[in-house]
């Protein structure tokens, strides 16, 4: 079974420190406004398999995985948001249920846990 990328939102309120747990390398970056829309800018080194502590600054951080995830707010404070990004069929004109959705397979989702 394929897995789908997990996209993570940070949104980082104020100075923070968060504990990081990935099964995989991730690459955090932080995606800062260029008109009209956004544009992603590295933070830091590519986040190693297992427990990485952030300090990071306010603003709108991001990264995807294949793995399941856990962040931990050790100071400050962080909302976070989860996706796979699929897209939405039509709905059936027939109230038949749906198969999939969009144009990907099917597959497993990883997972994101607060800590």
């Amino acid at each position: 079974m394929r897995k789908k990328a997990l996209q993570v939102m940070l949104d980082v309120r104020e100075p923070s420190i968060i504990e990081l747990t990935v099964g995989e390398r991730v690459q955090l970056d932080r995606v800062l406004p260029l008109h009209p829309g956004y544009v992603a800018e590295r933070h830091g080194d590519l986040l190693e398999r297992g427990v990485a502590t952030l300090s990071l600054d306010p603003g709108t951080y991001y990264f995807k995985t294949l793995s399941d995830a856990n962040l931990k707010v050790i100071r400050g404070g962080v909302d976070t948001s989860a996706s796979t990004n699929e897209k939405s069929p039509w709905p059936d004109p027939s109230g038949r249920p749906l198969g999939g959705a969009g144009d990907e397979p099917e597959g497993s989702c990883p997972t994101l846990t607060l800590g």
